[in-house]
């Protein structure tokens, strides 16, 4: 088991990583919404990129509850 400074640390860096990873989804995806032109495949991209963002919020939530 790791000390609680040391896993607090590594909490606290995870969190920083989703949340950054979460940020570059969000940013995608308005650039992606923003072209009034959607492909078929544009559109498959939004989906997924809403997915993805969906859950890393879950993990970002489930790593604040914790």
């Amino acid at each position: 088991m790791l000390p609680a400074h040391t896993e607090a640390s590594f909490r606290h860096e995870q969190l920083t990583r989703l949340q950054m990873e979460h940020a570059n989804y969000s940013e995608r995806l308005d650039h992606l919404v923003m072209n009034p032109l959607h492909s078929p495949a544009d559109q498959w991209e939004e989906i997924r990129l809403k997915k993805m963002k969906l859950k890393l919020k879950d993990e970002i939530e489930h790593l604040r509850g914790d």
